[in-house]
């Protein structure tokens, strides 16, 4: 038994990177508080980091005692669950308006078109949004509020990643899990490694497709120059770090080199930065022999809970589930043959 933590970020190539990954034996805020500070000692202390995560209180005074010049956003996905579950009892179609006007709010790229989609929302809503809203601070999920720089991701989509690539390595007892997930690492980084070393451009591949795409979208447009700088293009700003498409068209009208103005984040060079460093094999995991010093470390005290494991992760309030077809009803739900409890006509 016991609950896996990991830290995970995004490359410039769009690929999941785990930063660090540990088992403690709960999900509680010392677990957390510790995870936290192991994190803190990987990390470079001039940097302000950014992080995403949902509102677990022991992942929010954590972050705020370790990382206090960090910033820290919550992941728009759990969020939304959140105002499901506020607006449980509403009806279905009125809570989809506001769950969607409330995302237009989460990426409005300027304060006028936030306090617009705000407005509207407030106006439909009841006291159940506004009392959800003001325990949310703006700068925690509105890009145009947020003080630091994640480059347009706005949820914590990476733990899920990390969770599907280690589907099978979690089924193993501890010591084994977490020696199969450093191999599967090494080899990650090994591959990715040479991969890399292989591209002659300046923008990562992930990054290239983005401005051909861009650029193919705006390449019929008409664009009217002031000066050699000055374009007259009415466009919202990149809160990304990416070229939107206006700029794309201008840039490249003027003839200069569309690499200059995306960000380093995205550039070959860094990539191969990120993953210049190899992990190294571990020689033996033989285990030493064990010496009577006549004392006995013992395990830490924790309650086994009634029936089998969960394996799957478990859903944050107001996730949707999946739906399922039920083998004795026939029925679609997040119900199975074993879990059914509907009335069966004669005949079944």
């Amino acid at each position: 038994m016991g609950c896996l933590m990991s830290a995970s970020a995004k490359g410039g190539n769009a690929g999941l990177f785990l930063l660090c990954f540990s088992v403690v034996d709960s999900e509680n805020k010392d677990n957390w508080l510790w995870f936290i500070e192991k994190l803190h000692g990987i990390l470079d202390e001039e940097r302000r980091v950014v992080f995403i995560s949902d509102r677990h209180k022991g992942i929010k005074e954590g972050i705020a005692k370790v990382f206090p010049l960090s910033f820290h956003a919550y992941c728009r996905y759990h969020l939304k669950g959140n105002l499901c579950t506020c607006l449980a009892s509403t009806n279905v179609m009125y809570k989809e308006n506001l769950i969607r006007v409330f995302s237009k709010c989460a990426y409005a790229p300027t304060v006028v078109k936030f306090n617009k989609h705000m407005g509207n929302l407030l106006k439909h809503s009841g006291a159940v949004v506004v009392h959800f809203l003001s325990e949310l601070p703006n700068e925690r999920w509105a890009n145009v509020y947020f003080p630091g720089q994640r480059y347009g991701v706005m949820s914590s989509s990476l733990a899920e990643c990390f969770n599907s690539w280690i589907l099978k390595e979690r089924e193993l007892p501890v010591e084994d899990m977490v020696d199969c997930i450093r191999k599967k690492m090494m080899k990650s980084m090994c591959l990715r490694r040479e991969k890399a070393s292989k591209w002659k451009q300046v923008i990562c591949p992930y990054g290239e497709s983005r401005l051909e795409k861009l650029y193919d979208l705006v390449k019929t447009w008409k664009v009217i120059p002031s000066s050699a700088d000055i374009f007259e293009v009415n466009t919202d700003l990149s809160l990304n770090r990416f070229p939107c498409c206006h700029a794309v068209y201008a840039i490249k009208y003027s003839g200069k080199d569309l690499n200059l103005y995306v960000e380093h984040y995205f550039h070959v060079e860094s990539y191969h930065e990120v993953y210049s460093k190899p992990i190294y094999p571990v020689a033996s995991l033989w285990k030493c022999d064990v010496v009577d010093c006549g004392t006995s470390i013992l395990p830490p005290l924790s309650k086994k809970p009634l029936r089998r494991p969960k394996k799957k992760r478990i859903c944050s309030n107001g996730e949707k589930v999946r739906e399922m077809k039920c083998g004795r009803c026939g029925k679609m739900g997040n119900h199975n043959k074993l879990t059914c409890k509907e009335d069966l006509k004669p005949g079944f």
